[in-house]
């Protein structure tokens, strides 16, 4: 049985400090200090203006050094936006009611470490000049949001076995290299059901971007104009079996220096700059096998409880009570798996959570893990062999089964979170950010006071300013 990625019980700490809640009433002066300091409130989170001044330096920083021209406020817009949209994630992970204990985090921290070559310091030190508290921090809600996001989108992606085998012959058949696209984007964004007016404004904006792309213009700077996020429009070296369909056949034929689109999507019109194309080594299939034992948790069996039972169960195996495979079939709670001992088969890194990937990946054959985290509950687990599979079809399709996965994570996230941003109550404070379209999409209604249904409730998806 394959551990999948999924991801169910999920919280952090509070959004309000408690300084919000201590004195009962504000003199005039304070108040005005205390909105001067709030750039947006979010459902029932607020976003700082501290937090809204740093992360768009970030931004105006990273613009800087890819060559673009961005004013501040469109730098500030963005900001917003990614900040929001953070904001909305982590609600929805506070609601589920769980937490990362400090273990846990430390935990995560190494694994992550383990797999990206570098180590739990070199992580929290990227986070920059802040506290080891406030990085651990950022870290946490780091690894909640792409969770939350992996785990409610994976559920709209279906992925069927034809898809699979298809990409896996594909791969297995072009041998030692396959083509590298490096890409710049445009998206033109759309509301999910976009009225006719939203759809010619889109095309229109489309054209303009193609027009000043083709002749020269940056594509951060245009980017810039008509962004839903904060990142990068440079998508860097993508695999050819990374590219959504649609995209490839222009893509294909181009030669570096052309841009080509608009192409539609879920979440809007997509223009794309060809800067090269390079072929890339193809790395060899590693596999493990490997077998566990799962103790799930849940609100009447903590963390603690489910590492001292597996802890217990080791001692025994260690002692000679019974063998490891006697263990999984007593104790695990993986049905898959128990009845053959916990044996996983062989499987490559990206066919697990990962999480247990991480755990898998810091083992040497033989060895017996300490308890390790997933989205499934705590896991022992033994690494029984590793392998390279050059040729077989099968060493292919879970390589096939991820790459298609990712082509069509991205999009399917941007879909997800613009839901996130049309669902929800969002306050925008300074008036010159909901006149240039901060938190919003596309045609949302703007007002000076919160829009109100018959019912006197402040409509969900509005978006006012003071």
């Amino acid at each position: 049985m394959r551990i999948k990625q999924t991801f169910t019980k999920l919280s952090l700490i509070a959004m309000f400090g408690a300084s919000l809640a201590v004195a009962p009433a504000l003199s005039y002066a304070e108040e005005e200090i205390a909105l001067d300091s709030t750039a947006a409130v979010v459902n029932g989170g607020i976003i700082l203006e501290s937090d809204l001044d740093r992360h768009t330096s970030e931004l105006m920083q990273n613009y800087k050094a890819h060559g673009a021209q961005v004013d501040e406020l469109t730098a500030r817009r963005q900001a917003l936006q990614s900040l929001i949209t953070r904001s909305l994630i982590l609600q929805l992970a506070s609601g589920n009611g769980a937490d990362i204990p400090d273990m846990q985090l430390d935990s995560i921290l190494k694994q992550t470490a383990l797999r990206n070559n570098t180590t739990p310091e070199k992580i929290l030190a990227s986070y920059g000049n802040i506290s080891e508290a406030q990085a651990r921090q950022k870290f946490k809600e780091d690894y909640l949001i792409n969770e939350v996001r992996r785990s409610s989108v994976r559920q709209r992606i279906n992925i069927s076995d034809s898809e699979i085998n298809t990409y896996a012959k594909a791969l297995k058949e072009r041998g030692s290299v396959e083509p590298m696209y490096h890409i710049g984007q445009v998206v033109i964004p759309l509301s999910s059901n976009p009225t006719e007016q939203e759809y010619r404004r889109a095309q229109a904006n489309a054209q303009k971007a193609l027009k000043d792309l083709r002749g020269g213009a940056n594509v951060d700077e245009v980017a810039a104009q008509y962004a839903v996020n904060s990142q990068s429009a440079d998508l860097g070296y993508l695999p050819e079996t990374a590219i959504p369909l649609p995209f490839l056949p222009a893509l294909i034929k181009a030669k570096p220096g052309d841009v080509v689109g608009p192409f539609r999507s879920a979440v809007g019109m997509h223009i794309l700059k060809l800067y090269d194309v390079t072929k890339n080594a193809i790395t060899p299939v590693k596999t493990y096998r490997a077998s566990h034992i799962l103790i799930k948790t849940s609100i009447i069996f903590s963390d603690e409880a489910a590492i001292a039972k597996l802890n217990s169960i080791m001692d025994d195996v260690k002692a000679g009570k019974m063998t490891f495979a006697e263990a999984a079939k007593k104790y695990s709670e993986d049905p898959g798996s128990a009845v053959q001992g916990g044996d996983l088969g062989y499987q490559s890194l990206d066919a697990f959570d990962p999480g247990f990937a991480a755990g898998i990946a810091a083992l040497s054959v033989g060895q017996y893990s300490e308890p390790v985290k997933s989205s499934y509950g705590w896991h022992i687990i033994h690494l029984d062999d590793v392998k390279i599979d050059k040729d077989s079809l099968n060493a292919y399709k879970d390589k096939a089964a991820s790459l298609i996965f990712e082509r069509e994570f991205a999009e399917a996230v941007a879909y997800w979170e613009r839901g996130l941003r049309e669902s929800a109550y969002i306050h925008v404070i300074d008036p010159e950010l909901v006149r240039a379209g901060a938190g919003i999409e596309m045609d949302n209604t703007t007002s000076s006071q919160p829009v109100q249904n018959k019912d006197g409730k402040i409509s969900q998806g509005s978006v006012y300013m003071n």
